[in-house]
């Protein structure tokens, strides 16, 4: 079950819109040091290479990136790289290369660390075929280019923003009688949305099958206690309908414990907030 729209693709306008952005806060037309240096605008090859294994996102960043330069080779998003291996080849002005370089390796050093740990993870989830999700845990700026690099990775994408979805956790119970009352104001003001409740006692857990929340996320449940807890929600008269999700505590070293049937996906923040960056290079000649 796919509860949310996902980020399958990069667009050409919105990849444009964003550069012009990071390239101002870099001021790239005033580039001190590639003045003094280049007087003759000379026209080099450029070759994007992979200095580790890796799952490359950021096609599109390329493209839109040098517009000015001829495109030679490129490599697809979700492809896997191997050390070594160029990832993309262009011949351009070495002016124009030298002033961009350094915002399009951030990006793509970035991106493809997502998604190259995105799909480290989902490999993990494939026994029980559990979706792998992730969170709004994203850099402010960046969270399209995050969500798509999960994507590309072979994770799913949570909701992306506040209005896609109810969340309701517990600060969110201080301003209101009770779990079920929220529940069901949500339903009404958001008719059609997916209602999600984040749970962590059993308590809680009794009380959100009761009302029409669509989704169950399980936070910080132990291993231990999920196979029961799992069951218990299966076998209720609604336990066929609604989403289950796991969240809190969870990362690479002990996610197989949480690969449980029943079981529909896990949540993790880190895949967006806590990644290392791919080593990626940028080779003139």
């Amino acid at each position: 079950m796919i509860r949310h729209k996902q980020i399958t693709t990069l667009s050409p306008n919105f990849v444009n819109k964003k550069l012009k952005e990071f390239f101002k806060e870099d001021e790239i037309t005033e580039d001190i040091t590639t003045k003094a240096t280049q007087k003759d605008n000379k026209i080099v090859e450029a070759s994007f290479v992979a200095k580790e294994r890796m799952v490359f996102a950021g096609k599109e960043i390329i493209i839109q990136g040098f517009q000015e330069c001829k495109l030679i080779a490129i490599k697809n998003d979700g492809e896997e790289v191997e050390k070594g291996s160029v990832i993309a080849k262009l011949e351009g002005p070495i002016d124009i290369i030298l002033k961009k370089e350094r915002v399009i390796l951030n990006l793509l050093q970035r991106l493809s660390g997502i998604a190259s740990t995105t799909k480290r993870l989902k490999n993990k989830l494939e026994k029980n075929c559990v979706q792998l999700l992730d969170t709004r845990k994203t850099t402010p700026g960046l969270r399209r280019f995050e969500k798509f690099a999960v994507y590309v990775g072979g994770g799913t994408n949570h909701r992306f923003s506040l209005k896609d979805a109810v969340m309701i956790k517990d600060n969110h119970l201080i301003g209101s009688s009770s779990l079920s009352k929220a529940v069901e104001s949500a339903v009404k003001q958001n008719p059609g949305k997916d209602i999600e409740v984040e749970v962590d006692t059993k308590a809680q857990l009794r009380e959100a099958l009761e009302t029409r929340a669509t989704s169950i996320l399980l936070d910080n449940f132990s291993p231990k206690a999920l196979p029961d807890t799992i069951n218990y929600i299966r076998s209720h008269k609604k336990g066929s309908d609604v989403y289950v999700e796991l969240s809190g505590g969870i990362n690479e070293s002990n996610i197989d414990k949480y690969n449980i049937q029943g079981v529909d996906g896990i949540s993790i923040g880190a895949l967006t907030h806590n990644i290392s960056s791919k080593d990626i290079s940028l080779d003139l000649k």
